[in-house]
């Protein structure tokens, strides 16, 4: 419960920061986008001297996924922009013969700021909230109840570019790009998420991309050692709303 509770204080907190700009301010323009990811997981991470393997595909994840979350709020007015892009997935799975529970929470939280400086492309600078934990309860060999839980937030500062081109008068294809940590958090952050957008109204379209963020992060060493170097990657889908 308090994971979750300092999930939506950062989510209330990041949506305040765009919902603050003047809503009668002469030629903002706000959208929200819901979206979706079908995400595959691959690489490794630790807890204390402890390795593992991550390999997870979509099918692994939505077995045990107990709820999650993911979009996109923005305030534009065609030269300056503040976005933040929220995803957050809450698991759960039992362990061999039911004698272990493992419950984990991941989320990214990801506020922007956006300058644009072509006509087809904007510079941005941001910061991407991590935040990972993991929790296993179960029973020992003589029967005697046995728990271990972890959680680890970081920070990511990150710059990057957005790029949008118009393909014809209903399609159009965006791309986003960041690099991030510089060893002040991560050693690395990586994403990239090219998506073409479908027009279905003046004020909406269906979003359909693929996405790619590539993050290592590694802090302690002992007990108190934590690793999450995962390539995070999977097509995506969702609507954009405008108003």
């Amino acid at each position: 419960m308090p994971a979750l509770m300092s999930h939506i204080l950062v989510a209330s907190a990041a949506v305040a920061a765009v919902a603050a700009v003047p809503a009668q301010a002469e030629g903002w323009e706000f959208s929200l986008t819901p979206y979706f990811m079908a995400p595959n997981m691959d690489g490794k991470s630790a807890i204390g001297p402890v390795d593992i393997n991550v390999s997870a595909s979509p099918a692994d994840i939505f077995r045990n996924l107990n709820w999650g979350a993911m979009g996109i709020l923005e305030a534009n007015n065609g030269k300056f922009g503040f976005a933040v892009d929220l995803t957050y997935m809450d698991l759960s799975a039992d362990g061999p013969g039911g004698r272990a529970q493992f419950d984990g929470h991941q989320g990214a939280y990801t506020p922007m700021v956006l300058m644009r400086v072509h006509k087809f492309a904007e510079a941005y600078v941001g910061a991407r909230i991590n935040n990972i934990g993991a929790g296993i309860s179960g029973t020992g060999p003589l029967g005697n109840p046995r728990s271990a839980s972890r959680t680890e937030t970081w920070v990511d500062p990150l710059i990057g570019i957005r790029t949008n081109f118009p393909l014809s008068r209903t399609i159009d294809l965006t791309v986003m790009a960041d690099v991030g940590g510089f060893g002040i958090a991560s050693d690395y952050a990586v994403q990239a998420w090219p998506a073409f957008g479908f027009r279905l109204g003046n004020k909406s379209k269906a979003i359909l991309g693929y996405r790619a963020i590539y993050v290592k992060y590694e802090t302690g060493s002992g007990r108190d050692r934590f690793v999450y170097d995962v390539l995070t990657h999977g097509p995506t889908a969702g609507v954009q709303f405008r108003f």
